[in-house]
C-alpha cells in the first residue's frame, strides 16, 4: 500500500476544519503534513500526508495512485461562501475576492447569491486555484482510486469516518480526540446558532432550503445532477417553493 495519504478537498468544504484535524493527527504521530491551496501545484512527496485544499481532478488524477476526496452539498457551498465572501474571509493575496466583496456590498441577498454561484464556478476564482463548483463539476467520480466522503458526515465523528483510513495507512497510529473537533468545541456555539462575524457562521447543514432562490436550486439540479444523485439524493426530491 502506498504510505502517503492524499487528502483532496475544496474551498467551503470544511477544508480548514479538515486540515486542523489532519495536523493534530500528524503531530500526535510524528508525521509530516504538506498542503497547498493551489490547484496545480506539486507537494513535498517526502511528507506522510498531502493535502490539496482546492483540488482539481485534471491535475490530481495524474499525480496520485489513491486518495480521499471530501465534498459538501454544492447548494450549501453557495450559502456558506456568500456569507464568508461578503464579511469574514481574509482578503490577503486574493484580489479576486476583494473585488467580489465590493460587488456583494452593493447587492441584496438574492443578487449576491447569484453572483456567488457565478464566482464559485470560475476556473480563475483565486490565483492558481479553481473555484469549488468548477472543481466538482469537472470531477470524475467514477475513478475508483479516489474515495469520496461527505464532510457533513465526517465532521460529526471524524474518528468513525476517517479513523480507519488513517490507521490503515499508518498502523499503530493514535487518533485525535473527536471532541476537540466538534463545532461546539471550536467556536463555543451550538450548531445552527449564527454569528455573522465568525468564519464558522452556523455549522448547520441544508441551510440552502431556507435561503437559496428557486432559480439557483433548479440550475444546480440541472448541472450538478450527478453529484446529487450519488451523494445528496434528498435534494432532487425536495419540493421547491
Amino acid at each position: 500500500m502506498n504510505s502517503i495519504l492524499n487528502i483532496l478537498t475544496h474551498h467551503k468544504c470544511a477544508s480548514t476544519w479538515l486540515i486542523r484535524y489532519a495536523q493534530e493527527f500528524c503531530n500526535s504521530n510524528n508525521l509530516f503534513l504538506s498542503r497547498t491551496h493551489l490547484s496545480n501545484t506539486n507537494l513535498d512527496e517526502s511528507a506522510d500526508v498531502l493535502c490539496w485544499q482546492n483540488a482539481s481532478y485534471n491535475f490530481i488524477s495524474r499525480k496520485i495512485t489513491d486518495g480521499f476526496h471530501f465534498i459538501r452539498n454544492p447548494l450549501d457551498i453557495i450559502v456558506s461562501a456568500y456569507h464568508s465572501h461578503k464579511k469574514t474571509h481574509p482578503l490577503d493575496g486574493w484580489p479576486e475576492l476583494r473585488r467580489q466583496r465590493e460587488i456583494l456590498a452593493t447587492c441584496d441577498q438574492a443578487e449576491g447569491l447569484f453572483l456567488t454561484l457565478s464566482f464559485l464556478e470560475r476556473d480563475d476564482f483565486h490565483p492558481g486555484a479553481v473555484g469549488p463548483l468548477h472543481a466538482l463539476r469537472h470531477w470524475t467520480f467514477e475513478d475508483a482510486r479516489i474515495k469520496t466522503l461527505r464532510t457533513e458526515d465526517v465532521v460529526l465523528d471524524p474518528n468513525r469516518y476517517i479513523g480507519q483510513i488513517l490507521q490503515d495507512k499508518f498502523p499503530g497510529s493514535v487518533l485525535p480526540p473527536t471532541e476537540h473537533h466538534t463545532f461546539e468545541f471550536m467556536v463555543g456555539r451550538r450548531v445552527g446558532e449564527i454569528d455573522e462575524k465568525s468564519h464558522y457562521r452556523s455549522g448547520k447543514r441544508d441551510q440552502w432550503k431556507e435561503v437559496l432562490p428557486r432559480e439557483i436550486v433548479e440550475y444546480m439540479k440541472a448541472h450538478y445532477r450527478e453529484i446529487f444523485e450519488r451523494f445528496y439524493p434528498h435534494v432532487l426530491s425536495q419540493p421547491i417553493s
